[in-house]
């Protein structure tokens, strides 16, 4: 939301935290303010924002409430002065430097430790199954009603000392990398058994072991194809002659496209929010007056489908008695094994499960041994469960050691019951479907396209004809290996009326820069853009050019969105760098994963030291839930498309 209206995230986090304490204390105010961001019902008719794309514009949604703050603020000129701008939202003197406080409290968290706490709460479930832990959360219980006074939180009797968690499944359940990361370590040893430590971008590290076994090879993408010179080329013959050094680019064809205005948003009359709410250590967890929270259905359990239907042509399969011997591995053994790996996960073959999981088959993978550095994307099968215990059921030992050196392992009970909320809440979706789903990014604003999970902002950026993509590139895509910041920064471009030309992203790159250095586009954490809108950079590099305007634009992505360098011909300074060799280009590049990134771990231990980890996930055990809905409050309003009719998502809201 900070994003896609100019106003500071920080900002809008400290208006939610003195509102309802984030969530956590949903009652009216006196004046008769509503929701996650305290809008009167006047007020909110004006103001208020369908962030989460169900067709529905509700004050109790935390998605929708805070999309409504942020583009208040930004009517209200928060973009130019914000401390005006939040006066308007409330007219009290107080409330500005209450808000602009801890604002800047917010804003004192190193990027990196906020990265590495946002990308705690992204993962997948670790185990591929229908699975069990110690004290997991209730689904069915996650939104049940409190009363007030009572704590909404699901305390357990858990300690500090609990440094990991056994999950129960059936043996033979595959678990999976529950993000995109590296692997750091593999292997047996006498306390671990078989495990597996999987890395994470943000740095967090993730454990696996007592394993039944680890898998031995993983899919990888064929990098056959370079980079497509025909887009650049084409560009190039098309654009003007480049100006003289120290001069403008003259204006004419293909010098500066008019760029989409940003809709004008009347200055607000009224203030957002009014009156006190009673104090929320009395009423922490109330739901929404006449909105009482659905029960949430427990999802049946889903069996993997096939996804490649028999071939019509059948063709004798070649097996080997040792298919690991180094001739039968390249003439398909590795094949056999993985083949027999997938069968125990409900698949007939690997090319099934990585076609449903992951995008990949026969045709545009290979497969490669498993092994300390090896770079997997989330859903990779790391092992299987087994039954290290006679007399234990199958389980796998799970740990998490969030980023900075020296941080202890946590409890992880925390972090997975976030992992099933999430899920369970229709925050992001309607009627159990993403409602953020799209064929491409042209009917979802800059906001909604922030929030889109990893696999469909794949499919949107694919889909999306504003974006040109040459076909490895696509590749890399389609295969997961392109970390989800850039390609919602491609999104954002598109979105910005900056259509951009992608002239490298992995494959096609080298793995060292000009410099020497291990190029940030072989972790999949990079871009360089070579056009935008039809208009190569070469030659447009000066003040007041496509460029400039590109590269400024860039500037504005903020919290983990930021990235870590912009480099051209152009010095603007902040996270701007003017490198020669870049004559031709936009490198766009974010923090590569942790092994190369020692800045995070010295930033993470200036905030959180090791025993201060512990408080935290102590603190997480007694916090109360915040209330989500599973259905529309009776505040809710209908979000009218161009025509005039409700916007229609999906049946049920």
């Amino acid at each position: 939301a900070g994003i896609e209206y100019g106003i500071r995230w920080e900002v809008l986090a400290a208006i939610n935290e003195i509102e309802t304490d984030y969530g956590r204390n949903l009652n009216v105010s006196s004046a008769g303010a509503v929701g996650w961001m305290q809008f009167l019902p006047s007020t909110w008719k004006t103001w208020g924002v369908d962030g989460n794309h169900d067709g529905k514009k509700d004050p109790f949604n935390p998605v929708d409430a805070i999309f409504a703050a942020a583009r208040y603020l930004k009517a209200a000129g928060g973009d130019q002065n914000i401390n005006r701008a939040i006066f308007a939202y409330n007219h009290a003197g107080w409330y500005v430097q209450s808000v602009m406080l801890r604002a800047r409290l917010i804003a004192g968290v190193p990027p990196d430790v906020i990265g590495s706490l946002s990308g705690l709460t992204e993962g997948r479930f670790p185990v591929y199954a229908h699975a069990r832990y110690a004290d997991d959360i209730q689904i069915a219980k996650a939104g049940k009603k409190v009363n007030i006074g009572k704590n909404a939180a699901q305390l357990v009797q858990s300690s500090a000392q609990r440094k990991g968690i056994n999950i129960f499944a059936r043996k033979g359940a595959p678990v999976i990398a529950v993000q995109d990361g590296i692997v750091k370590n593999m292997g047996v040893s006498k306390k671990l058994g078989r495990f597996v430590v999987l890395q994470d971008v943000y740095g967090n590290q993730y454990t696996y072991s007592q394993l039944g076994s680890l898998a031995h090879v993983y899919p990888v993408p064929k990098n056959t194809l370079g980079p497509s010179k025909t887009a650049v080329t084409n560009v190039a013959a098309n654009a003007p002659a480049p100006a003289p050094s120290g001069t403008t680019a003259p204006a004419g064809p293909g010098t500066l496209p008019p760029l989409p205005a940003a809709p004008k948003l009347p200055k607000p009359t009224a203030p957002a929010t009014a009156g006190l709410q009673k104090p929320s250590s009395s009423s922490s967890a109330s739901n929404p007056p006449s909105s009482p929270v659905k029960k949430v259905t427990k999802t049946k359990k889903v069996v993997p489908a096939h996804s490649q239907a028999p071939s019509s042509g059948l063709t004798k399969e070649r097996l080997f008695a040792h298919p690991n011997r180094p001739n039968s591995r390249t003439a398909g053994g590795l094949d056999q094994i993985f083949n027999s790996q997938a069968a125990s996960a409900g698949f007939s073959t690997f090319q099934n499960y990585f076609s449903h999981a992951l995008g990949l088959n026969a045709k545009n993978s290979k497969l490669r041994r498993l092994h300390r550095g090896s770079h997997v994307v989330a859903g990779t099968i790391l092992g299987r469960i087994g039954q290290p215990d006679p007399t234990a059921a199958p389980h796998v030992f799970f740990q998490i050691r969030p980023t900075g050196k020296g941080a202890p392992l946590i409890d992880p009970k925390p972090i997975l019951d976030g992992w099933k909320l999430l899920e369970a809440t229709a925050i992001y979706r309607a009627s159990g479907k993403n409602a953020l789903y799209s064929k491409n990014g042209s009917d979802l604003s800059i906001g909604q396209v922030m929030l889109l999970p990893k696999d469909q902002l794949q499919h949107v950026v694919l889909s999306d004809p504003r974006v040109q993509i040459y076909p490895c590139g696509r590749q890399d895509i389609q295969t997961g290996q392109i970390d989800r910041r850039v390609l919602a920064t491609l999104e954002y471009l598109a979105d910005s009326g900056l259509d951009p030309t992608v002239t490298a992203l992995k494959c096609g790159h080298s793995y060292f820069t000009t410099s020497g250095n291990v190029s940030e586009h072989s972790s999949g954490n990079a871009v360089d853009i070579g056009a935008i809108n039809n208009i190569p950079m070469a030659g447009h590099e000066q003040p007041g050019s496509i460029t400039e305007i590109t590269v400024r634009r860039l500037m504005q992505l903020q919290g983990t969105m930021m990235p870590h360098q912009i480099i051209s011909l152009l010095d603007l300074g902040a996270n701007t760098l003017a490198l020669p060799d870049h004559w031709n280009h936009i490198h766009v590049g974010f923090r590569p994963l942790f092994g190369n990134n020692a800045k995070a771990g010295r930033e993470a231990m200036m905030v959180l030291k090791p025993g201060q980890w512990n408080d935290l996930v102590d603190r997480l055990r007694h916090i109360d839930n915040p209330v989500v809905p599973t259905g529309p409050s009776k505040y809710a309003i209908p979000d009218k498309s161009k025509n005039g009719k409700p916007l229609v998502v999906g049946s049920g809201d």
